[in-house]
């Protein structure tokens, strides 16, 4: 069995794989990718950061999934009736100083702590996974620069960028007994490059690029024994990674725009167990869904966001997602 917890910057989901071996003895071991990866938590504009000082951003997502695809993204049957349900509160603070160091580029951070709650419900027959209620997830923290928009000849921005060095840090709760934790118990790397591209006016294009390299899980979690080639399981590392976030949007009426958004994730590696690779281990996912933006002021926005996910493999397949985030600039 591959066991997949990860969240975006607001969103937990789960993924789980079975494979033949779980029917003839103990499953293979469970892997997991870090909890605080931003699978569509950012859409429209999202190159652009607001004005300079302090800002905090407020995400509240839901995610329910109830199929659970393997590494062929066929459905798998071995669970009766599944639904996993996930609840996330995200609070990020940012910050960029209005001091420019080099042509327009300013140095900032982020600090973004989740609270999340996870509710697995597997039926009567068939296996069952043990979630962890309620509690912090991993925090995410890093370094950031910001660019100037680029203007064009009227003095209207066509283009917004922002790089970010960004670390998941194994804050969050975690049982080793358990199946589904909010914590990864293990550090990651997680850099991104996002962008907006305003082609003309009223439109909008936005992706955000991101890279992410794990590290290993000493203290790996599961409810059944684990082994592995015939030993005890000692550590987990899960996969490299790399995903985009994109979004077009166009502007309606003053200050609204709706559009489309999405994300699309891809495991680079295997997962290693032991420091052995484990086959067939690869997760990919598309999520994608209509949403709206509203700039509330210049200090304010508000986002709507609404995802399904499809060609999922190694991982769940959400059903739906829906999420809601508001920015304050002080």
């Amino acid at each position: 069995m591959k066991t997949l917890l990860s969240s975006t910057l607001s969103l937990l989901v789960v993924a789980i794989s079975f494979t033949a071996e779980a029917a003839s003895g103990p499953p293979p071991p469970s892997v997991n990718e870090p909890a605080g990866i931003n699978l569509g938590s950012t859409s429209f504009y999202d190159g652009f950061t607001g004005p300079t000082g302090l800002s905090h951003l407020v995400y509240l997502r839901y995610d329910q999934a109830s199929s659970f695809r393997d590494s062929n993204g066929h459905e798998n049957k071995q669970f009766d009736n599944p639904k996993i349900s996930v609840a996330t509160l995200l609070n990020q603070f940012s910050y960029y100083s209005p001091q420019e160091i080099w042509k327009g580029a300013h140095l900032g951070w982020n600090l973004i702590v989740p609270i999340v709650s996870l509710d697995g419900d597997f039926g009567d027959a068939g296996p069952k996974l043990k979630d962890n209620g309620v509690g912090l997830g991993d925090i995410v923290a890093g370094p950031q620069m910001v660019f100037d928009p680029l203007v064009d000849e009227h003095g209207r921005p066509v283009l917004a960028n922002r790089i970010a060095l960004d670390v998941i840090l194994p804050t969050g709760k975690y049982d080793k007994h358990r199946d589904l934790n909010q914590g990864s118990n293990f550090y990651s790397f997680n850099p991104y490059w996002a962008s907006t591209w305003l082609p003309a006016p009223r439109w909008e294009l936005s992706w955000r690029l991101y890279y992410l390299y794990n590290f290993k899980n000493r203290d790996p979690a599961s409810s059944s024994i684990q082994v592995f080639e015939g030993g005890p399981v000692r550590d987990t590392q899960a996969g490299q990674a790399a995903w985009a976030n994109f979004s077009a949007s166009y502007e309606v009426i003053p200050n609204l725009s709706v559009g489309i958004s999405g994300y699309y994730f891809k495991q680079l590696d295997e997962d290693q167990v032991n420091g052995q690779r484990l086959a067939d281990s690869r997760e990919k996912v598309l999520g994608i869904g209509p949403g709206l933006f509203w700039r509330i002021s210049t200090a304010e926005g508000f986002w709507f966001n609404t995802y399904r996910e499809v060609s999922a493999e190694n991982r769940n397949q959400n059903d739906f997602s829906v999420q809601v985030r508001f920015a304050h600039a002080f």
